[in-house]
């Protein structure tokens, strides 16, 4: 096992442990907040030196685990891309857990120890997910990246948060279905739910075409894309500050990621008409986007519309 992925997995296992323990220290909010916090420094830090050296060096790095699922092993790859996300997303994390050691205390009395266990949760999904080379493993952490933001989301139990909350666990669900559409079409033609056995198989142009526009629709829908953006300005601002924060600025951008992801890392295509539309809905939502957050005065609503 390299060096990058053994701090990569013991960042993930810091993340994992954090949350436990907040969570069983909630009686106790004031030490939950601080063992979240901590927690979620160490693993940023963590995170950024096991994927320094690759976006250095430009190599790729991968391990295979062997799991109690026959059909899929646990397969980590830490290229470019990947690496590159996991420093984004372990910076702001970092920053995020730093101003938690203050902000969350508005919160005890309300569940502040239960915040620190999705928290950390929803940390460790987004960096699994990021480096998962496996179908499978990559719509678990998806999922679970899903759940424990609409739990934060839900953090503050009143109408307001409960109504966001539904809706973009509907529109997030739905668009996970349509990217297990994709993935299962895949899996037919590899004979493997291994993302390195769909880099090496060639789909048909319409089949090609139809795994894309899947997989766009349903990243597009976790991007906030026009015209999937109406849980962004409803489900952000209901969420704690550093939980909108990270959704804001971290996990949308997975949406992004896997646009990348699906297009070019698993189609292997320089089709013209994939970047025409990512481009055509892109410029859509940027222009919109911004018009909208210009009527807003909420900093958050204002932070949301401008992430579309």
């Amino acid at each position: 096992m390299s060096s990058s992925i053994s701090l990569l997995i013991t960042s993930l296992l810091i993340y994992v442990v954090g949350a436990f323990i907040s969570l069983a220290m909630r009686k106790n909010e004031q030490l939950s907040i601080n063992i979240s916090g901590v927690t979620g420094v160490l693993g940023g830090l963590l995170g950024i030196v096991a994927c320094i050296p690759v976006l250095i060096s430009n190599d790729t790095v991968v391990d295979v685990f062997s799991t109690p699922f026959d059909f899929a092993q646990f397969s980590i790859r830490i290229d470019g891309l990947a690496a590159f996300m996991v420093c984004v997303i372990s910076l702001m994390v970092i920053i995020t857990a730093l101003y938690s050691f203050s902000y969350v205390k508005e919160y005890i009395g309300k569940g502040a120890g239960t915040m620190g266990f999705f928290m950390n949760l929803f940390i460790a999904s987004m960096v699994a997910l990021v480096t998962s080379d496996n179908a499978f493993y990559f719509l678990v952490f998806f999922e679970m990246m899903s759940l424990a933001s609409y739990f934060l989301v839900l953090t503050e139990q009143d109408d307001n948060a409960t109504n966001a909350g539904l809706l973009y666990f509907f529109i997030a669900h739905a668009g996970s279905v349509l990217i297990m559409i994709a993935f299962f079409i895949f899996y037919c033609y590899a004979g493997s739910f291994e993302f390195e056995a769909f880099r090496h198989t060639e789909l048909s142009v319409p089949l090609a075409f139809t795994v894309f526009i899947l997989a766009f629709l349903g990243f597009g829908a976790k991007a906030g894309m026009i015209p999937l953006h109406s849980w962004l300005p409803k489900a952000h601002p209901a969420a704690p500050s550093h939980a909108s924060a990270m959704m804001s600025g971290v996990m949308v951008k997975i949406g992004i990621f896997g646009i990348i992801k699906v297009g070019i890392d698993l189609l292997g295509s320089h089709n013209m008409w994939f970047g025409v539309i990512v481009l055509a809905f892109g410029a859509v939502s940027s222009v919109l986007g911004v018009l909208y957050a210009l009527a807003e005065h909420d900093i958050k609503k204002l932070l949301a519309y401008h992430t579309a």
